[in-house]
C-alpha cells in the first residue's frame, strides 16, 4: 500500500504554545548538477528564476508565466529524473506510478519520449557525464565529492554503474551540506550540526522532530519565532564551493501548527 505522505503529516501536531518550524534547501540537487556539470541554462535558470518552471515552459513551449500547476510538476520530475540518466521508459513508469495523487498527470510512451528529448535540447549533461566515466575508470570506480567524501563503487561496468555514481555525488553533496560538512576551502561552519549545538544542547529552545535528505523540521516556542526562524535560516543557508566556483543554495522556510499545513516565512 502507497504511503500518503500529507496525510501522515497533516497527522503531526505542535504541543500548546509551539509551532513548527520546516527549513528546507531550495531545489537543491539542481544547483549541485548545474555546476558539477558547468551547465549555463541550468545556472541561468536557478540564478535567476525557477529552474522547473522554466523547464516546464521549454517542455511546452510556452511562457514561463504561463506555465500551469501541473506543467510545472512535470517539469520537476524530468529534472530529477534526467539529470541522472533515466530512461523515457523508465521516466512515465516513474510519473505514472504516483498519477493516483495530485496533479493527477499521466504519460503515455510517446509523451515521455517527447519531453525526454525536448529536454535534453535544453540541458547538456553530456561532457559531465563523461567525466564521471572517466574518474571510475582512471580512479579504481571511486569518486569523490566536493565535500571530500569518497566512495568506491562495485556494480558491473556499465549503464547501471553509471547511474548510481552519477547520483551519488550531487545527493551526496546536499545531504553533507544540510548536515554541517566544512568545505577547507572556505571554512564555514553550520548546517544542522550548527543549529543542534547552539539551539538544542546549549540554548535547548528548539526539539528537531524529522529530518529528510535535503530538510529539517523542529518545534520552537511562538513567542521566540521572530528571533530564532532567521538564525535557522542563516546556520542552513551558507555557500558552498563545486568546479572552482562559489554559490548559495537558497532557503526556504515555513511554519505553522500543524506538518502539511504550512505557511511560508519570509526570513531576512
Amino acid at each position: 500500500m502507497a504511503i500518503d505522505q500529507l496525510k501522515i503529516r497533516s497527522m503531526i501536531v505542535a504541543p500548546k504554545g509551539k509551532l513548527l518550524i520546516s527549513i528546507d534547501l531550495a531545489q537543491a540537487e539542481a544547483w549541485v548538477v548545474a555546476f558539477l556539470a558547468n551547465e549555463p541554462t541550468m545556472k541561468n535558470s536557478l540564478l535567476h528564476g525557477d529552474i522547473h518552471r522554466d523547464t516546464a515552459a521549454y517542455l511546452d513551449n510556452c511562457k514561463p508565466e504561463d506555465v500551469t500547476p501541473t506543467g510545472r510538476y512535470t517539469g520537476k520530475r524530468c529534472n530529477h529524473a534526467l539529470n541522472y540518466r533515466m530512461s523515457y521508459l523508465r521516466l512515465v513508469q516513474v510519473v505514472n506510478k504516483e498519477s493516483d495523487k495530485p496533479p493527477y498527470v499521466v504519460l503515455s510512451y510517446p509523451q515521455g519520449k517527447r519531453l525526454f528529448e525536448r529536454w535534453h535540447q535544453l540541458y547538456n549533461l553530456k561532457n559531465w557525464w563523461s567525466q564521471i566515466e572517466y574518474e571510475l575508470g582512471q580512479n579504481a570506480r571511486t569518486l569523490t565529492t566536493p565535500y571530500g567524501r569518497i566512495r568506491t563503487f562495485f556494480a558491473g561496468w556499465g549503464s547501471e554503474l553509471f547511474k548510481e555514481a552519477t547520483a551519488y555525488v550531487p545527493q551526496s553533496t546536499v545531504a553533507d551540506h544540510l548536515n554541517g560538512a566544512v568545505q577547507p576551502e572556505l571554512g564555514i561552519e553550520g548546517g544542522l550540526l550548527g543549529v543542534y549545538r547552539t539551539f538544542v544542547r546549549e540554548r535547548q529552545v528548539i526539539r528537531i522532530i524529522n529530518q529528510s535528505h535535503d530538510s529539517f523540521i523542529c518545534e520552537l516556542d511562538k513567542q521566540l519565532v521572530d528571533e530564532i526562524a532567521p538564525q535557522l535560516v542563516n546556520l542552513i543557508k551558507r555557500p558552498l564551493i563545486v568546479n572552482g566556483e562559489q554559490f548559495t543554495i537558497p532557503v526556504d522556510c515555513e511554519i505553522g501548527e500543524r506538518w502539511g499545513q504550512l505557511d511560508k516565512l519570509k526570513v531576512s
